[in-house]
This record gives structure tokens, C-alpha cells and sequence, in this order.
């Protein structure tokens, strides 16, 4: 599939009828978008000079006025007004007749008609904007979508095919970083589980720790093109197969994993979601008799929606009283209290159906790199634990 457009303008006229739809609803006339990624879903362009959290204030901001009618004003700070006016000139709106200036003056962040940070719904609405699907399953946000998860899927393989006993952490996420960017996809999250950390849910990498005969290295990445973000893990097993407990466990891990998925429909409360998760790791547990297993529900946290703003717009708590939008996505990556494998998978949310998990294999044919489970009818391929120096075939 040929690599897609950073933005089109029918993406971009969708992305501004949602915005305000949004507004209309709550009263508000204008936003003031001031974000890494909110400006890249607006924009389909890149803002910060270096890579912080997509939900972090960037350099460049923008107010989307709506009405009286609909036009858009950059703002900056003064040493990137040069940058601006080239977006500004070079932008997706030129196919339109929408207005677009560039303001030397700061927005009035006391108007109450419009939305900025200092209201205390400004995150909630700006997820409402931002983190939906604006053509749903359509369109050039989803192709951009299906082919980033394919591409870093590949990616990943591509690293653990590299994997030798003796490697160091450095050597790792030199690899990583660059099979990644040689596909045209950026990082925002990069972690390695190497041989000592099988406990750690957040291996955070050292330079100097190796790769050891035996052990499972956990490659884990947030991987980012324009507004579209893939989270996914790849568990490889370094000099031999994985054990018949292993792959047990594993797959216990991926059914509770998809029964806890299909919880995330529009509509569904953070709690709720929340206090799914032990009832269906308890079950589980017993499905596959394993003493314990029930444990590996909390172990972990209990993943959330992730969308333009980040790779996780938040992650569902207990007291939680957010709920998951139409068309928003989700990814969710529980580890398990017996053996510390993880397993993560990305779904959608459907406005009046049970959620889309995405299929990161679909583009390969090689039954060695995935598993296959049912999903409402359907036959999902699921990463499962493979062995260092795989062949590629797609």
C-alpha cells in the first residue's frame, strides 16, 4: 500500500464539521487549539522541534473560530512567526475558501465564548473533537491508520529478526530507531525489556544490559505517522522456542485481553471498564486452570482510548467517570502475574456495534508470526511469542 497523504481536504473539511458540531453542542464559538497533537490532527503537519507528549503545549497555536463564520488564526512565539507563514502558505486550506491569518497578538483567553485550557471541560471537549475517527472506517484518516499498524507491525519484526544473544540495550534501540524511520514512521514511546527486567510492566533500557540466551525481550513502541499513533508489543523468545507454559499463559493472556476489548464500545463508563477486568481474569483463571492467573488483571494499568493527542488519551481508572466516544480508538495492554508476558491489541470504538479490533497481520501469510482467534464471528491475527532470527515472508 502506498504510503498516505499527511491530510486531504476532504479529511480536513470532516475534522472541521466535527469541530463544530462539538462547539454548537456546548455553546462555544471557537477553540484554542494549542497542542502537539491537536495542531497535527488540524494541520497534517508536524509543530514542535523536538518530540515531546503529543498533549504538550507546542510553539504553535491555533484558534478555530466557527462563527460568525468559520476561519482559522495561527499564533506563535516570535521566533517561529517565519515557520508559521510558510504552514500557513503551503496548507490543506488552500483548496478551500476558509480564511486563514497569522495574529501577532495572544488570544483573549478570558472570552467566554471561546474554549481554552482555563475552562475546566477544555480536555474533555478537546478529546471530544480530537480523538474520534472524523469519516469513522472511511477515508484518509483510516487508511492512514491501517497503514501505520501494518508498517510498524512489520517494523517490529523486522527488530526481533535482528535480536543475538550479547546484544546490548544501546545496540537494540539503534536498530529500532532506525528500521522505524526507515519506513517513514516516528517514535513517541520506546521500550525494551531485556534479560533482567521480566518483571518490570515499564522496562525503562539500560545502556549496557545485554540479551541473554533463553530470556523473552519485550520490544514495546508508541509509533507515530502525522495524527495516527500504533501502541503494540512484540514478545520474541532469544535462542529457542517459547515453552509449552509460555504459550499457555500467553494465550490466556490474549483471550481475557480480547474479553476485556469488546467492553470498549461508544458510550462505555471508565469504571465500568475498570471493574471488568477481575471478573473476566478470574474466569479465565479457571478456564485454564491456572492458580494466580486471576491476579494479572490490576497488574498492569487498564490501557485507554489513544487518538491524535497522545498514546493514551487516559488511562481508565477506578473512580473514573470518562466515557469512550463513537469511532474513538483504544488500544489495552494487560501483563500477566505468572510468567510477566504482555500482550496489547488496538480496536475502535462503533457507534451501535461491538468494537473493530484491528488485524495487524493482514498483509502476511506466514502462520509462524501470529495466532488466530475468534472475535464476533470473525478469525483475528494476534502477535504471539516468536523466536529471534525469524524469516520475514509476507
Amino acid at each position: 500500500m502506498e504510503r498516505p497523504k499527511s491530510i486531504t481536504k476532504v479529511e480536513f473539511c470532516a475534522k472541521l464539521e466535527h469541530l463544530k458540531k462539538i462547539l454548537k453542542e456546548n455553546n462555544f464559538r471557537a477553540i484554542y487549539l494549542c497542542s502537539e497533537g491537536a495542531l497535527r490532527w488540524l494541520t497534517g503537519m508536524r509543530h514542535q522541534v523536538i518530540d515531546i507528549n503529543p498533549n504538550a503545549p507546542t510553539t504553535v497555536q491555533a484558534l478555530v473560530t466557527t462563527e460568525p463564520e468559520l476561519s482559522i488564526t495561527f499564533f506563535s512565539d516570535p521566533w517561529e512567526a517565519f515557520r508559521v507563514h510558510d504552514v500557513i502558505a503551503g496548507g490543506i486550506w488552500k483548496k478551500t475558501t476558509i480564511p486563514v491569518t497569522y495574529a501577532e497578538t495572544e488570544v483573549d483567553l478570558q472570552n467566554p465564548a471561546i474554549l481554552t485550557p482555563n475552562n475546566p471541560n477544555y480536555y474533555d471537549l478537546e478529546r471530544a473533537i480530537v480523538s474520534p475517527l472524523a469519516e469513522g472506517l472511511i477515508g484518509n484518516q483510516w487508511e492512514k491508520l491501517t497503514w501505520l499498524i501494518a508498517e510498524s507491525r512489520q517494523a517490529l519484526l523486522e527488530v526481533a529478526s535482528t535480536l543475538q544473544v550479547g546484544m546490548t540495550g544501546w545496540q537494540l534501540r539503534t536498530i529500532v530507531y532506525e528500521t522505524f524511520h526507515r519506513r517513514h514512521l516516528e517514535l513517541n514511546l520506546v521500550m525494551l525489556g531485556l534479560s533482567g527486567m521480566q518483571k518490570h510492566t515499564h522496562p525503562v533500557i539500560e545502556d549496557d544490559s545485554r540479551i541473554e540466551d533463553g530470556s523473552i525481550v519485550k520490544l514495546v513502541i508508541g509509533a507515530r505517522y502525522f495524527d495516527m499513533f500504533h501502541s503494540a508489543s512484540q514478545l520474541v523468545k532469544i535462542g529457542q522456542e517459547p515453552t509449552e507454559r509460555e504459550l499457555l499463559v500467553h494465550e490466556a493472556l490474549q483471550v481475557a485481553t480480547l474479553d476485556y476489548a469488546a467492553l470498549f464500545r461508544a458510550g462505555a463508563l471508565e469504571s465500568d471498564l475498570y471493574a471488568a477486568l477481575g471478573p473476566i481474569f478470574k474466569r479465565v483463571a479457571q478456564t485454564y486452570d491456572l492458580p494466580g492467573f486471576a491476579e494479572s488483571a490490576y497488574l498492569h494499568h487498564a490501557g485507554g482510548p489513544l487518538s491524535p493527542l497522545g498514546n493514551r488519551d487516559f488511562v481508565i481508572s477506578q473512580d473514573g467517570v470518562r466515557k469512550i466516544y463513537p469511532y474513538a480508538q483504544f488500544s489495552v495492554n494487560p501483563v500477566d502475574a505468572l510468567e510477566y508476558l504482555k500482550f496489547e491489541l488496538q480496536g475502535v470504538a462503533l457507534p451501535d456495534a461491538s468494537p473493530l479490533i484491528c488485524d495487524e497481520f493482514s498483509w502476511c501469510t506466514d502462520h509462524n508470526l501470529f495466532v488466530t482467534r475468534q472475535f464476533n464471528q470473525d478469525s483475528l491475527h494476534l502477535p504471539t511469542i516468536i523466536t529471534n532470527g525469524v524469516t520475514l515472508h509476507a
